[in-house]
C-alpha cells in the first residue's frame, strides 16, 4: 500500500461516514439507444424527490456527482443532465463542471432576468449544452432559445395539438426535443411519428438511486476556510493549510481532483499540488458550494444571513481608514458560530486562534469592530434608528443601499465568491 492509499484509509477509519443518494433516469434515443441520464436529487432515505430548496437540491447533486460517489460511477461514459438554478448559474458555480460530461437543464420556474441570459450566453460560448426543462413556448422564456441545446417538452402537461405545435415551431431552430414523462407505447409511437429526438419517462424507466458515502465535514473548519479564502491578502499557501488541516475537505478535493471529471494526465498525491492545480479562484467556487451543500435547510438559511453580516461589515469598515475590512468580514463570518456550533460563542471563540480584538468585538461587542458589528445588527432586526445613530461617522445614508446588495452577494457565496 502506498503512502497517500495508506492516508486515504486511515481518513476513510477515522471518519464516519454519511450516505448520500442520488437518483438517475436514462434519456434514450429514437433507436432507444441509451443517450444518459437525468440526475435527481434524493434526501434523507426517500426514494422520490423532496425538494423544499433547489439551491440546496443543485448542489447536492453536483458535490454527489463530482466529489462523494464520482460522474464515472454515476453515468459512466454517458451524458449527465443536471437541473440547475438561476443562482447556480449567475454565480459562475456551472464552471465547477465539465462541460464535455453535463448537461445543465434550467428549471422551468427559473427567472430569467439580464444576468441570467448573459451567464446562459457565456456559458454556452465556453462550450456547455443548456437545456430548457418543461418548456412552454412564452415570450418570457424566447432569449433562452438561441442558446438552448436541448428543449424537454412535458408529454403529460401539453395537449396533443399543443405537443403538435411547439415540435413544428421549435424544430426549424436546430435544437434536439426531448419528451419526458412518457408513458405509454403509444405515446412513444406519436412522439416519434412528431419527430422528438429523445425520451425519457416511466414507459422506459423509473429513477433508480445510486448511493454513496459522504465524509461529515467539519463546520468550524468550513467557516474559517470562507473567512480565508474570501480575504483578498490570502494567498494559495493558507488555503492548503486549512485544507490540509480538515480530513473530510481534504479527502473531497483528492477525490475531485483525480476524477475522470478532471481528466489529469497523472494522478495528484497532495492537497498543495491540487490547490496549485485548480487555483485558487476555483477554490473559492469549490468551497462555497461545499459549505451549502454540507448545510440542512436551517444552517443554509443561517450562512446567507451570516455571509450577509459580514459582506456589510466588510464594505462599512472600508468607509473607516482605522478598520481592516477584511478583519471585519471575519468579525461578521464568527458572529452565529453558537448558532453553527450549538455550544455558547465564548467556549467557541476559545477554540479559535483570535485577536484580543476580534474576540472582544464578538464576546462584548467592544472596540472599533464591537462597534460595526453592533450597528449591523441593530439594522439586521429593524432598529434603524439606533444603527444609525451608532454608525454616525459611517454614512448611515448608505444602509439602505449596502444591506440589500450584501444580501445578494451572499446568496451569489453560497456557490462561488468571486
Amino acid at each position: 500500500m502506498t503512502k497517500s492509499e495508506a492516508e486515504s484509509t486511515m481518513i476513510r477509519r477515522q471518519t464516519p461516514a454519511a450516505t448520500v443518494m442520488v437518483a438517475r433516469q436514462p434519456i434514450f434515443d429514437r433507436a432507444r439507444r441509451l443517450h444518459g441520464y437525468e440526475l435527481l436529487y434524493r434526501g434523507g432515505q426517500l426514494d422520490h424527490a423532496d425538494i423544499t430548496n433547489g439551491d440546496h437540491a443543485t448542489a447536492h447533486v453536483v458535490t454527489a456527482a463530482l466529489m462523494d460517489i464520482g460522474l464515472d460511477r454515476i453515468v459512466a461514459r454517458e451524458t449527465a443532465y443536471i437541473n440547475v438554478t438561476h443562482d447556480f448559474l449567475v454565480s459562475g458555480a456551472a464552471l465547477n463542471l465539465p462541460p464535455e460530461r453535463v448537461v445543465l437543464e434550467i428549471l422551468e420556474d427559473v427567472v430569467v432576468d439580464d444576468a441570467l441570459v448573459k451567464s446562459v450566453r457565456q456559458l454556452a460560448l465556453m462550450g456547455y449544452r443548456l437545456a430548457l426543462d418543461d418548456f412552454v413556448l412564452a415570450p418570457s422564456r424566447q432569449p433562452l432559445l438561441e442558446w438552448a441545446t436541448v428543449i424537454k417538452l412535458d408529454v403529460l402537461a401539453l395537449s396533443s395539438s399543443e405537443l403538435a405545435s411547439h415540435v413544428q415551431q421549435l424544430a426549424p431552430l436546430g435544437v434536439k426535443l426531448l419528451a419526458e414523462k412518457v408513458e405509454t407505447d403509444a405515446q412513444y409511437e406519436a412522439l416519434l411519428d412528431l419527430g422528438c429526438d429523445y425520451f425519457q419517462g416511466y414507459f422506459f424507466a423509473r429513477p433508480n438511486i445510486v448511493t454513496g458515502s459522504r465524509l461529515p465535514a467539519n463546520r468550524l473548519a468550513t467557516l474559517r476556510l470562507l473567512s480565508t479564502v474570501h480575504d483578498p491578502a490570502t494567498t494559495i499557501e493558507q488555503v492548503t493549510e486549512l485544507v490540509a488541516q480538515d480530513p473530510a475537505l481534504s479527502y473531497r478535493l483528492m477525490r475531485f481532483i483525480n476524477s475522470a471529471a478532471v481528466g489529469l494526465p497523472k494522478r495528484v498525491t497532495s492537497i498543495h499540488r491540487a490547490v496549485l492545480y485548480i487555483g485558487l479562484d476555483a477554490v473559492k467556487r469549490w468551497v462555497s458550494l461545499t459549505a451549502l451543500a454540507q448545510t440542512d435547510h436551517k444552517h443554509a438559511e443561517l450562512l446567507v444571513l451570516t455571509l450577509t453580516r459580514a459582506r456589510m461589515m466588510e464594505q462599512l469598515s472600508a468607509l473607516l481608514p482605522e478598520n481592516d475590512a477584511g478583519t471585519a468580514f471575519t468579525v461578521g463570518l464568527f458572529s452565529t458560530l453558537d448558532a453553527f456550533m450549538d455550544q455558547p460563542l465564548a467556549k467557541v471563540v476559545k477554540q479559535l486562534p483570535l485577536g484580543s480584538e476580534v474576540t472582544a468585538a464578538l464576546l462584548r461587542g467592544e472596540g472599533r469592530y464591537g462597534r460595526v458589528l453592533r450597528c449591523v445588527i441593530d439594522y439586521e432586526v429593524g432598529r434603524w434608528a439606533t444603527a444609525c445613530n451608532a454608525a454616525s461617522d459611517l454614512f448611515p445614508e448608505r444602509l439602505a443601499s449596502l444591506y440589500p446588495d450584501a444580501v445578494e452577494w451572499a446568496r451569489g457565496a453560497m456557490f462561488a465568491a468571486h
